[in-house]
């Protein structure tokens, strides 16, 4: 076993698969970690999408201003603060902002869920 992890998955998969398993959840780990304090009352949905040499950030929003912008960089910037010196400090963080609730038709909703704000009744 080459990673602690490893004992969690499917002994059936691939190493290859296995390691996109293990940067999917590095990279919500980090992005979660660079969102703690940041996530304001107009965030709705955070999702991340591990492409080859980028993450993007998805972003659910009740409303653009700049106060929610601002928090969505700050997310960025410390994402990428966080990323540095590690195995992908050198790929592009991309953020992908919906105005809207986090359902079926924002482009977030197939990718790791990392936030979904609690639903008024």
């Amino acid at each position: 076993m080459d990673h602690p992890a490893e004992q969690y998955y499917n002994p059936h998969l691939t190493a290859a698969e296995v390691h996109v398993l293990l940067r999917r959840n590095y990279l919500l780990l980090q992005a979660g970690q660079a969102a703690l304090g940041l996530i304001g009352h107009d965030v709705l949905g955070i999702a991340v999408e591990p492409r080859p040499d980028a993450v993007v950030l998805h972003f659910a929003v009740a409303g653009r201003n700049a106060e929610v912008d601002e928090d969505l960089d700050d997310i960025a910037f410390e994402l990428e603060a966080f990323l540095g010196g590690g195995p992908e400090q050198r790929s592009e963080i991309i953020t992908e902002v919906y105005v809207g609730p986090p359902d079926s038709t924002w482009s977030g909703r197939p990718h790791a869920l990392l936030y979904l704000a609690k639903r008024n009744s």
